[in-house]
Order: structure tokens, then sequence, then C-alpha cells
């Protein structure tokens, strides 16, 4: 009796073994959503001016003619939108921006302060629901060098905007398949800084916005009668549905 009930016990275990070495376990997928291209534009400008080593331009073509649009969080913050495609769920744990300070030249980039919320629908919109964040909590991590120096269309020598790309952390946001609005505004140690718009491309849609704080009014971000938008990135991990 004992052999037979050993044996069913040694069958049991090995058929228990089996089933759990045969179950797929769906594992969250790393990914990244968002590109610069385009902000990146040689180390020869269209006046034929060479960068200098090491570097690139980042050169605003007309008819657009601002380097860059005002980011200090107690005058205006901005917004643009972002999207998960149908059938996924995303994990997100940074976020990336791309800014700059105008004769700065130090070893810190002087962010050192960035607030965020994500909005289900546009946030300029009444009625558009928060689903994330607030403008109380710090969640800027750090910055580096992207070696791009921004400068106007046939601008001459002009090495005094040095773009930083800055780490920026998102804490247990999940999000589900949709269009989803990112507001911020962030915060320097001294001076103003600026975030750097895309070039002008027809074939995609442009639809950044500003917050006057001081009016507390919307407004299209337009820029030589053209809407723009920003770079920035998204990292993390999709999630099983």
């Amino acid at each position: 009796m004992k052999k037979t009930i050993l044996s069913f016990a040694i069958i049991f275990s090995l058929f228990s073994c089996s089933k759990d070495d045969d179950e797929v376990v769906p594992q969250p997928q790393a990914f990244t959503y968002g590109s610069v291209t385009g902000m990146s534009t040689g180390t020869t400008s269209s006046a034929g001016t060479t960068s200098p080593a090491g570097y690139t331009w980042s050169e605003v073509k007309t008819p657009q003619s601002s380097w860059g649009i005002n980011g200090v969080m107690n005058d205006r913050m901005l917004t643009d939108d972002f999207q998960i495609p149908a059938g996924e769920k995303w994990n997100i744990q940074n976020f990336y921006f791309y800014a700059y300070q105008t004769n700065f030249s130090g070893a810190t980039f002087p962010v050192n302060e960035f607030y965020f919320e994500i909005y289900s629908f546009d946030p300029a919109i009444a009625g558009a629901t928060k689903v994330y964040g607030d403008l109380t909590t710090n969640r800027f991590v750090s910055a580096e060098e992207t070696k791009w120096y921004r400068i106007l269309q046939a601008q001459t020598v002009d090495a005094t905007r040095k773009i930083y790309k800055m780490k920026i952390q998102a804490t247990d946001l999940n999000l589900s398949a949709g269009t989803y609005w990112i507001k911020w505004g962030s915060k320097t140690s001294t001076g103003t800084h600026f975030y750097p718009q895309f070039p002008h491309d027809a074939s995609k849609v442009n639809n950044a916005q500003q917050f006057i704080v001081a009016s507390s009014t919307w407004f299209d971000l337009n820029d030589g009668g053209q809407r723009v938008s920003f770079p920035f990135e998204i990292s993390g991990t999709k999630l099983p549905n």
C-alpha cells in the first residue's frame, strides 16, 4: 500500500510540474514612443556655417521665426498630445522633454523643477478630465546635452542655445488605448528657459497650445502662421490586457 501511494504521488508531482512548465505567462514588453527626427539638421547651416566640433545645428526653417517657446511655469504652461494604439495598455515610467536657456554654458542645466498633468481630452476644452498628475509634485530627474545648438534659418554663428534632454519621472502611471494630452510647466534655478518646437510638417497634426497664467487663457501655438508641436518621448512597458 505504501508503495502504491508513493508511486501515485510521484506521478502527480510530475504531471503538475509539466503543466507549470508549459504555461505561458505574458511578460511586460519595454517600449519607447515619440521621435526627435528633424530636430538635428546637420553640421552645416543653410547659411553655410559649420557647427562647433561634436555638435549639430537644430535650425528653425522659415516661415517659422522663433527659436522656442517660453516654458516658465509661473508665466505659462504648455500642452501637446500623444496616442496609445488600440489594444495596448502602457505603464509609463518616464517622459523626456527638450529645452534650452539662452547663453547658458554651465555644467548643470538650470531647470530643476518639472510638473505635469495628463488629461483624457484637450485641457483647453471645458469638461476635460484629468487622469494623472498635479502641479505640486516635482518630477524632474536629470538633464543631459543633446549636442544640438538652436539657430534660426540663415543665421550665422550662434552657439548660445544649447538644447538639453530632460528626464521626467512618472510613478504608477498606467493608461489604456486612447489619445491623451500632457500639460506641463517647469522652473529654473535662475533665468528663463524655452522649449524648441518641431520644424513644421504639413503631413502631421500639429496642435500644441499654451496656457497664460495671468489671464487663465488658452491659445493655439503658432509660429510663422503655422501650428507647432513639441518633441517629447515616453518610455515604459506594455502591459497584458
